[in-house]
């Protein structure tokens, strides 16, 4: 008897657990070709997570090719950059530029022109 009102009582949370369904998007997924407008060479956008009524930020992954550029740009919240492979650098309007590699996080403040590449010879 035991073992019936176990699984009668699991029941209604396996029939939700077996129709539920999540959108899963993957990090590693190249997405497409960003235009040229701002971009020097080859630059590719997945757009990982976007803003909605619950979320308030996006997540975009950017791929630079080899020697590609980002030129000065400014965004109207915070941009943070997660650099997940390769080398690149990244400058500030009136800093000096930094190199940045595999690890390294940049978080840049609304408002604040900026640019930022990948290194001539990607790994």
């Amino acid at each position: 008897m035991r073992k019936l009102i176990f699984l009668l009582l699991n029941l209604p949370v396996w029939l939700t657990a077996q129709g539920t369904t999540y959108t899963i998007k993957s990090y590693k997924d190249e997405g497409v070709k960003a235009p040229n407008t701002h971009y020097l060479g080859e630059a590719w956008l997945s757009h990982v997570l976007e803003a909605d009524d619950t979320l308030d930020y996006n997540i975009t992954k950017a791929t630079f090719k080899a020697n590609a550029t980002l030129d000065w740009h400014k965004h109207v919240t915070p941009q943070v950059l997660i650099v997940v492979d390769g080398e690149g650098c990244y400058q500030e309007r009136g800093k000096d530029p930094v190199r940045i590699k595999e690890g390294d996080v940049v978080r840049c403040e609304p408002n604040v022109e900026h640019w930022h590449t990948s290194s001539k010879k990607m790994m």
